[in-house]
């Protein structure tokens, strides 16, 4: 789903008549699809609310490849930090003495 923000400023531009659909496409980076829709009303003005965390704002950069392995995420790349920590967990499990019953 698209930001409300966004969207909001498809509209704007729609409401301003300077640029065509196409243009407002390209420059907001949406699908000349979304943008014809909301010119002739079908589709209303909803978006995705801002995160109130505001931590993990994807929208400021794409996602890239993760040297790791290979995926196109938001980096850090949560798959590998997952599966170096379930590495450390095994490793330290055979590390650690084994608990002897007397």
């Amino acid at each position: 789903m698209l930001p409300l923000k966004l969207v909001e400023e498809v509209r704007q531009l729609l409401d301003e008549g300077q640029l065509s659909q196409r243009k407002i496409a390209a420059q907001l980076r949406v699908s000349r699809g979304t943008v014809s829709a909301l010119a002739n009303g079908k589709r209303g003005l909803y978006g995705r609310e801002p995160d109130p965390f505001g931590d993990l704002n994807h929208s400021v950069s794409p996602p890239e490849r993760c040297p790791g392995c290979g995926a196109r995420v938001f980096l850090p790349c949560v798959l590998c930090r997952v599966r170096e920590h379930t590495a450390r967990q095994q490793a330290s499990k055979l590390l650690r003495p084994h608990d002897r019953a007397a």
